[in-house]
């Protein structure tokens, strides 16, 4: 009986002694990639812990530990493990790296429940390894202990959108923009839904609510132009892709090249139409010199 219960001990302590050296080999790793960056956010977080720990895992010998990357559960916990032991260890690591955000809004953060915000972590790294089926599962866990938890919400959608299931990638755009209505992020993925749809008058309305909300992202504009060009409004495309041109060049944005593609081809069209005055009228309205 006491030979029993010291083989019993002495297996309990082999297995946790094995389990911390994966866990610190990985979060070596990992802080070696992040010193090699000069901010952390994120992604940057989330794709330097995500390599490395498949990296160490993949090339252990034992199965067990190889087959423990098999299920969303598995990666979790030892993301979890690895992401602690990271903050005792790699000076760059204070705490976990904030998102960042294209807009401030408390509804683009974290989750404040942390096996949410754990779930959602791991389900990002299959959305960023294009793995939506696994990535749909953990956004599925974090929304069940956070359903208000809004960067789940947009993510699940656009991974459905991936998979050409629209429907699905509709009803959880809805369920964001329910929570936050003026979700650029949702609105502007809605309304490109609702276009792969071929439903462009609703996503003109889509749309069409983000340019109400913030007059000054270009997206609204650039998205319900493509859409009126789409039901041949060829007139309100171009004021349309116009703002969203001038927004762009202030920002000096790259999609420039995109609006000044759409641009010419609405003029071709206009053109074969005899229709030069009227897009001549709609540049001058919008400040727009025309050579």
């Amino acid at each position: 009986m006491k030979k029993a219960f010291w083989v019993f001990v002495i297996s309990v302590s082999f297995h946790n002694v094995f389990s911390q050296t994966i866990e610190e080999k990985i979060a070596k790793q990992t802080c070696d990639c992040l010193n090699k960056k000069t901010e952390i956010t994120e992604e940057i977080y989330t794709s330097c812990i995500s390599e490395s720990m498949t990296e160490v895992v993949m090339t252990d010998k034992d199965v067990k530990v190889r087959e423990s990357m098999n299920t969303v559960e598995g990666i979790q916990d030892l993301f979890k493990k690895t992401a602690e032991v990271l903050n005792k260890t790699c000076d760059k690591i204070i705490a976990k790296p904030k998102a960042v955000i294209s807009k401030s809004s408390p509804f683009y953060s974290d989750s404040k429940n942390e096996q949410a915000q754990n779930s959602y972590i791991i389900a990002k790294d299959f959305m960023y390894d294009k793995k939506y089926d696994l990535a749909i599962e953990g956004f599925q866990m974090a929304l069940k202990k956070d359903p208000k938890f809004v960067l789940a919400l947009d993510d699940i959608a656009m991974c459905y959108r991936q998979l050409k299931d629209y429907d699905n990638a509709v009803k959880y755009y809805k369920k964001s923009l329910e929570i936050y209505p003026e979700g650029d992020f949702a609105l502007v993925n809605i309304g490109v839904v609702y276009s792969l749809k071929t439903d462009y008058k609703t996503a003109i309305t889509y749309y069409e609510k983000l340019i109400r909300f913030d007059p000054n992202n270009a997206e609204g504009f650039f998205g319900a132009g493509k859409n009126y060009l789409a039901l041949d409004d060829s007139e309100k495309a171009l004021d349309n892709i116009f703002k969203a041109h001038r927004i762009y060049t202030v920002e000096k944005s790259d999609y420039i090249k995109d609006t000044e593609k759409i641009i010419g081809a609405i003029y071709q069209k206009m053109k074969s139409e005899k229709k030069e005055d009227l897009f001549k009228k709609v540049a001058e309205q919008n400040d727009i010199k025309i050579e």
